[in-house]
C-alpha cells in the first residue's frame, strides 16, 4: 500500500465512524490541520466540496500542492469548516501551545460540523520525561553515544479533561473516542458533532 493510499483507508474509517456516530457523514468545506505532504487532505477530497491543508512547513505544502486537489496554505484560515481534522500532529506541539490551537480550531467550526482531532495523552513508563538536572545529563550523554539524534522530534501529552471542556464549551457535547498507539505514545482521536444550535 501506497503512503496517498493509506491516507485514504484511514480517512475511510473516520468517515465511517462520525457517521455512525452522528448519523451524517463529514463533508462540505474541510480543514486537514498539519497536513504534512497532503496525504489526509487528499484522501478528504473524496467526502468534502472543498478541503484547506494546513501546514507551516514550506518543503511540505510545496510536496502536497503537487497533488494538484486539495488548497494548501501555511496561514490559518478563517472559517466556518463543517469538517475539521488533524493526525499525529497535536503530538510535537508543546501543549501550552498546542491546546490554544485546539481551541481556535472550534472556534472555527461550524454548527453541525464534524471533528476528528488526534493528541496524545499518555505513554508508557519507559518513555516518561522529567525535568530534573539529572535526566538533561543522561539525555546529553545518550545523545553523545548516538542514542538519541540530533533535532529529535519531542512528543507531547495533552490533558485530555481539558480538551473535553474545549469541546463541551464549543457544542461538541457527544464525543467517541478511538485509541492510539504509536511505538508506547498513547493517544485518542476525538470524534464529534458540534451542536446544530451552537451559537457561531
Amino acid at each position: 500500500m501506497s503512503f496517498y493510499d493509506s491516507g485514504v483507508g484511514h480517512v475511510a474509517d473516520i468517515v465511517g465512524r462520525l457517521r455512525q456516530q452522528t448519523g451524517v457523514a463529514p463533508g462540505g468545506r474541510a480543514l486537514d490541520f498539519g497536513c504534512g505532504t497532503g496525504r489526509l487532505s487528499e484522501a478528504m477530497m473524496a467526502h468534502a466540496d472543498q478541503v484547506v491543508g494546513y501546514d507551516i512547513s514550506p518543503g511540505m505544502l510545496e510536496k502536497a500542492r503537487l497533488k494538484g486537489g486539495a488548497q494548501y496554505t501555511d496561514v490559518l484560515p478563517e472559517g466556518p469548516f463543517d469538517w475539521i481534522n488533524s493526525f499525529i500532529v497535536f503530538q510535537h506541539i508543546p501543549p501550552e501551545r498546542g491546546t490554544a490551537l485546539f481551541e481556535q480550531l472550534l472556534d472555527r467550526l461550524a454548527p453541525g460540523g464534524h471533528v476528528s482531532l488526534h493528541l496524545t495523552v499518555w505513554r508508557e513508563p519507559h518513555l516518561q520525561l522529567t525535568r530534573s538536572r539529572l535526566a538533561r545529563l543522561r539525555g546529553a550523554v545518550a545523545r553523545a553515544r548516538g542514542r538519541i539524534k540530533p533535532g529529535q522530534i519531542m512528543m507531547y501529552d495533552y490533558d485530555l479533561s481539558r480538551l473535553l471542556r474545549i469541546l463541551n464549551t464549543h457544542g461538541v457535547e457527544e464525543i467517541n473516542m478511538v485509541s492510539t498507539d504509536h511505538g508506547g505514545h498513547h493517544g485518542v482521536i476525538l470524534l464529534g458533532r458540534r451542536n446544530l444550535d451552537a451559537a457561531a
